[in-house]
């Protein structure tokens, strides 16, 4: 299983051009290796995870083609998470090679498939639109994909996810864009896997954060916590990556001053362009 990272920020990039913050000068300072687009990942080339504004400069940047995608799976709907005309992308009138292009199959909460489907990007012919539901196992394109709720704030009766993955005897736990996971859920989880999980994918957007006013996310107190608590129920173990993703620029300095506070606790620090090949 190879994971790329394709952004690696919340939902303002990192920095975020408007701002003039310490972290924000720093990052600036710093150059390319802390410069953040808004998050995505790409898994074995064919296979990406969701589908914000920046997917056209990650994958860019990355030098990749995601003509081979055959799997969208779409965490909510937020506008870093879900912008929609990046379907027109695979559109006939802007799409030279339409004809050869696969169908994609697009996994993701009622909200998103409506959003999608009612939608001026949305095309029928090359799109397939399949619900996601609580812990259901889901076999798309010869990936085993299983919803987890996330602990996430989003429009009225809209359930958010988070995915894990399985692949080739290869495991890969999606969890960003929620507050830390309840013991319930991660019961289902360990009750889906039959070995610890080969990489986790922990949400890290409140960074050093003090005071935390919106509990949807993790600080990275909790990325910690989380992972203790992960390897607590055998979900992980010391042979899992787990990498902190998804940060904010607010309370989240560059890339060498995280990884100089998540290396104490042997967590990876996402950045875009990493590419974690198991």
């Amino acid at each position: 299983m190879r994971v790329l990272f394709l952004g690696t920020a919340a939902y303002e990039g990192h920095p975020n051009v408007f701002c003039d913050c310490e972290n924000c000068r720093k990052a600036r300072l710093a150059g390319n290796e802390s410069f953040r687009l808004t998050a995505s990942v790409y898994v074995d080339d064919d296979l990406l995870i969701d589908f914000g504004p920046n997917i056209m400069s990650g994958a860019q940047k990355a030098e990749v083609s995601l003509f081979d995608v055959k799997t969208l799976l779409i965490t909510h709907s937020h506008s870093d998470h879900l912008y929609l005309p990046n379907f027109g992308y695979r559109m006939n009138r802007y799409n030279a090679s339409y004809d050869r292009l696969p169908r994609m199959s697009v996994l993701a909460n009622s909200t998103v498939l409506s959003l999608i489907s009612n939608s001026v990007y949305f095309d029928p012919e090359k799109t397939v639109l399949l619900q996601a539901e609580p812990y259901e196992e889901i076999e798309v394109n010869d990936c085993t994909v299983i919803p987890v709720p996330a602990v996430h704030k989003v429009k009225e009766d809209e359930q958010p996810f988070i995915f894990l993955l399985k692949k080739g005897g290869k495991s890969f736990f999606y969890a960003t864009d929620t507050g830390p996971i309840e013991d319930s859920s991660f019961g289902r989880l360990k009750d889906l896997i039959d070995s610890p999980i080969d990489i986790a994918v922990v949400d890290s957007t409140l960074g050093f954060m003090k005071e935390v006013l919106f509990p949807y996310h993790h600080t990275a107190e909790q990325v910690i916590t989380t992972k203790n608590r992960m390897r607590e129920l055998k979900i992980i173990d010391d042979n899992t990556l787990v990498v902190a993703h998804h940060f904010s620029h607010y309370p989240n300095p560059p890339k060498k001053e995280l990884e100089e506070f998540y290396n104490r606790y042997k967590v990876v620090v996402a950045h875009d362009g990493l590419l974690l090949d198991i």
